[in-house]
């Protein structure tokens, strides 16, 4: 278990329950934390109210500090009640945590609830991360190694008081129908089930911390981050045994979406190759994988009747006009002539058939074929706008502008353009 800081600040996920009582004594007996104590009251059952009550009476009584957050489940819109109050008090854990400078945030999760947590993930077909479950490093669980008879004993051994929840003996849950009624078949086929499990647990969270610290070192050789876009490059590892495991991971990481199959099609097909999550996409390049956030092909055309209707683009493009004189005509710079900032302009995404005469050529070229020669990824590709003034392109923006739309020697002013 990690080391806490002794005297350190934090925050508390507090029910009232044995359990979360324990816990904040344990922390003040062991490590001198008091724990700012956090208790959602959701409204899902009658005494939610009176649980808020007594958790208010035992801090006080304690001396804790508590806050309490009120909310409304006529808010959750058809979600899973379960998953739905999960979100509602991590985020509001790490909202506090962060409004308070708290270093740690706790919650009194034990061996017990990781037991149940390890059966349903493992009955839903989990990989080796997820059958292990509870493994947020934002989330401290101080208990988690505790069985919960020893909680019990603990509380009974400090006198403490705690509040029973009711809502435990309740077949609604699917977490209380292994509680209570997968477990007492369990100590029927197994009476020793319980310390085998948790052996087995453990062996394989050292085997998840195994993969995870060989997953860390593979990517810092082989990955490369920009903005919101995970490069991969190709290497021996692409014709690994492994190697489509690797991939794999490493897109479950960004986006748990992603099918084991697909990304070996991607992996072993041809340049262009792609397969989606549910936010992102994998596309093998020509010496890359590439991860990036999913796009739809933006099927408008937008009409610039001036300079101020270039905000209603879907991305920034500024016009500066400046003297001739005072142009530096080099490769981070670009230029349009007056002629080619005339109005109006049509802007939308390129399409097959496309043609237009670049920069210093004498013919025309079909723009897939630029494309292509520039060697761009699919995504960058796909997403390559152009200008269409009089009904011929005059720029494929953020790579060159047609021959026709070049700063002209009888031009006293020319247009920096800046793409964003």
């Amino acid at each position: 278990m990690l080391e806490l800081k002794t005297g350190s600040k934090a925050v508390l996920g507090f029910s009232g329950g044995v359990d979360s009582v324990v816990l904040s004594q344990f922390l003040l007996d062991r490590y001198r934390i008091r724990p700012y104590l956090l208790h959602v009251n959701y409204g899902l059952r009658e005494e939610s109210d009176e649980d808020a009550r007594w958790c208010q009476w035992y801090a006080e009584e304690y001396r804790f500090e508590i806050e309490v957050l009120t909310v409304d489940p006529a808010n959750r819109s058809g979600e899973n009640v379960q998953n739905w109050a999960r979100k509602v008090r991590y985020n509001w854990f790490k909202e506090r945590a962060e409004a308070l400078g708290a270093e740690y945030v706790f919650t009194a999760h034990h061996m017990d609830d990781r037991r149940e947590t390890f059966l349903m993930n493992a009955l839903r077909g989990s990989g080796l991360i997820g059958i292990t479950g509870m493994n947020s490093v934002e989330i401290i669980r101080p208990l988690a190694h505790m069985d919960k008879a020893a909680i019990l004993d603990y509380a009974k051994a400090h006198e403490l008081p705690w509040r029973e929840d009711v809502s435990n003996q309740s077949l609604k849950y699917t977490r209380n129908k292994f509680r209570n009624q997968l477990a007492p078949v369990l100590y029927e086929v197994e009476p020793r089930w319980m310390g085998g499990l948790k052996k087995t647990i453990e062996n394989l969270e050292r085997d998840r911390d195994l993969l995870l610290g060989f997953m860390s070192q593979w990517k810092s050789e082989w990955t490369e981050t920009s903005g919101e876009e995970v490069l991969v490059k190709m290497g021996p590892w692409v014709q690994n045994e492994v190697g489509q495991n690797l991939l794999y991971k490493l897109a479950q990481q960004i986006d748990s979406g992603f099918n084991f199959e697909e990304v070996g099609h991607v992996l072993r097909g041809e340049v262009g190759q792609m397969t989606r999550g549910r936010n992102y996409m994998l596309i093998k390049d020509r010496e890359l994988f590439y991860l990036v956030p999913s796009y739809e092909k933006d099927t408008k055309e937008y009409i610039v009747r001036n300079l101020e209707s270039l905000d209603e683009l879907p991305f920034q493009l500024r016009l500066e006009k400046v003297p001739k004189s005072a142009c530096i005509f080099d490769e981070q710079h670009e230029y349009l002539g007056e002629s080619a900032v005339q109005f109006p302009w049509t802007v939308r995404l390129w399409r097959p058939g496309d043609v237009f005469r670049p920069l210093g050529m004498n013919g025309s070229k079909k723009v897939s074929d630029f494309l292509n020669n520039l060697r761009l990824p699919r995504h960058r590709k796909e997403q390559t706008y152009v200008v269409v003034q009089n009904d011929t392109i005059i720029w494929v923006l953020g790579h060159r502008i047609a021959e026709s739309a070049k700063v002209g020697e009888g031009d006293n002013f020319a247009y920096l353009a800046t793409l964003k």
